[in-house]
């Protein structure tokens, strides 16, 4: 199996539509979603190299359970890039418009690298993005940390990246298979 440099996560987490008003038929995922306990089972630190970077996509509602997500995988977390959606749902006086990408290690990480820096906020807006459609540019932004690197969960094949998921023709297969899990996001 190959070992990758650069790991990039955008899990299924066990979210549930809620009905609004304005969207009375939008009940239900276009994907299906795993569990907590099945996104954790995934053996992703057999695809992880001894130095690798860990990229895991979260919401506010899944920020803490993503900590023990990235825990199970063998990574320790080492900081959060902010997305600012610049648009996003209102719930309790609140008006969610940001997603997080929790970056986790495992080995070392160089403290002064030489190459462009990664700011730890995007605003880039969302409103021409499906739902829980990630923006390219920060995919991009992160080709940086180096290679070889794999997207799981895939959308879309992208070009110097190796994927997983069932929307996508997998370059891997898994070496576990998890119910719910072995067709991806």
């Amino acid at each position: 199996m190959s070992k990758y440099q650069i790991i990039y996560a955008d899990p299924p987490w066990p979210v549930a539509k809620i009905r609004r008003e304005c969207r009375p038929n939008q009940t239900t995922f276009d994907y299906p979603t795993m569990t907590l306990e099945q996104i954790q089972a995934l053996p992703i630190e057999a695809l992880a190299e001894d130095n690798c970077l860990l990229f895991l996509w979260t919401t506010q509602a899944f920020l803490p359970k993503a900590f023990t997500v990235m825990d199970a995988w063998g990574f320790k977390y080492q900081r959060t890039i902010t997305w600012d959606k610049k648009n996003g749902l209102c719930l309790f006086g609140f008006h969610y418009r940001t997603e997080f990408l929790l970056v986790g290690y495992r080995g070392k990480i160089d403290m002064y690298p030489r190459r462009p820096a990664v700011p730890t906020i995007f605003s880039i807006s969302s409103k021409n993005l499906l739902h829980s459609q990630k923006p390219d540019e920060i995919r991009k932004a992160i080709e940086v940390f180096g290679t070889p690197r794999i997207e799981l969960f895939a959308r879309q094949k992208t070009e110097g990246w190796d994927v997983w998921g069932n929307e996508v023709e997998s370059d891997i297969v898994l070496p576990v298979v998890v119910e719910g899990a072995e067709n991806g996001k």
